[in-house]
């Protein structure tokens, strides 16, 4: 009898401890929102001056032609905090020791007084990671004035953008590169080629000619094109990468050519691990009215002695396109040479 009782006692202990670690996993589920929104809680009378703030460390922009921000700012009242406190990029700004500022309260209610005082003394930015969610990040922006908080902004804007940049890298990875891809065209593509990249679910090979060293991708809604083009041999220079910004689109796409008036030609020392030249600008349609943003990287890969240009577009009109240009990016990151 004694026995019966004491297995019981186990199997709840254990059933018990097993629901404690259910429960653990499951405190903090993935934020949600978008990788490029930035959600500011803030007074309404501080809008402008924090939106302005905010400019200063968040301020790529790529060209669509009009200018398009990498990152998206928008306003919520903190009374929403509760409904809006799992966003991917959440932060609350606050700007002086107003007790009828609503930011300002929710930021005491947060920090406590005390700290909140140390923010008015000192630095004014907390950015904390995975606070209320994964892949979270979360700032409180107080100050005693806007001036200490450009001053923090303008000495740590840098620091601050990385962070945010590698949080989106990251999310955008798992849900493009880390779920199903298409593993069978990979390993083709290696087979053939000798080198590879991740094609994540619903992309196409478009192009594939064995005798031209091009292979071009492509997916629709939106209209999206990536290519990669080698030759055998070191040609990693500026000129050609001027000749490809002149000649390739037409060549290979035929249909296409880069504007010439938005071209970009700059030299990198961080893309892969190699060296690259960076071609950027905007493409568009020889016969219709068409157009949108492009990128692409030259650089000479030693182990293989190839020189490789891989190219990305983007055709969404009304729609974002900063935001499916960095997703091209990092599927054009995966390349690697076997």
């Amino acid at each position: 009898m004694r026995f019966l009782i004491e297995e019981k006692t186990i199997k709840i202990v254990f059933i018990f401890i097993c629901l404690i670690f259910v429960f653990n996993c499951e405190v903090k589920r993935d934020s949600i929102g978008g990788s490029d929104d930035l959600v500011v809680l803030a007074a309404k009378e501080d809008r402008e001056q924090i939106k302005s703030l905010l400019s200063i460390v968040f301020n790529d922009t790529l060209l669509t032609p009009e200018p398009e921000p990498f990152y998206k700012v928008k306003f919520s009242d903190p009374a929403n905090y509760q409904a809006l406190k799992t966003q991917t990029n959440l932060i609350i700004a606050s700007i002086g020791d107003f007790d009828l500022n609503p930011a300002t309260k929710l930021v005491k209610d947060l920090l406590g007084v005390k700290k909140f005082n140390q923010t008015l003394e000192g630095d004014p930015v907390i950015l904390s990671k995975d606070q209320f969610a994964k892949n979270q990040l979360f700032m409180i922006v107080s100050g005693s004035d806007s001036d200490s908080i450009k001053e923090y902004f303008l000495e740590n804007n840098e620091w601050i953008k990385s962070q945010y940049n590698t949080n989106f890298d990251k999310k955008q990875s798992q849900y493009l590169l880390e779920t199903q891809h298409q593993e069978d065209k990979e390993s083709m593509l290696l087979e053939s080629y000798g080198w590879n990249i991740n094609l994540p679910w619903g992309w196409e090979i478009i192009r594939n000619e064995t005798d031209s060293n091009f292979v071009w991708i492509g997916q629709e809604m939106p209209f999206r094109w990536l290519a990669v083009y080698w030759r055998d041999g070191n040609h990693f220079s500026k000129e050609t990468a001027t000749e490809l910004a002149n000649n390739f689109p037409k060549e290979y796409f035929k249909s296409i050519q880069y504007n010439n008036d938005f071209l970009s030609i700059d030299w990198i020392d961080h893309y892969r691990e190699d060296a690259a030249y960076k071609i950027s600008g905007l493409w568009e349609s020889i016969e219709g009215a068409k157009g949108g943003p492009f990128q692409g990287h030259l650089f000479y890969d030693n182990e293989s002695d190839r020189t490789f240009y891989i190219t990305y577009l983007v055709y969404n009109p009304g729609g974002r396109k900063a935001f499916y240009i960095r997703q091209m990016d990092l599927i054009a990151r995966t390349f690697r040479v076997k």
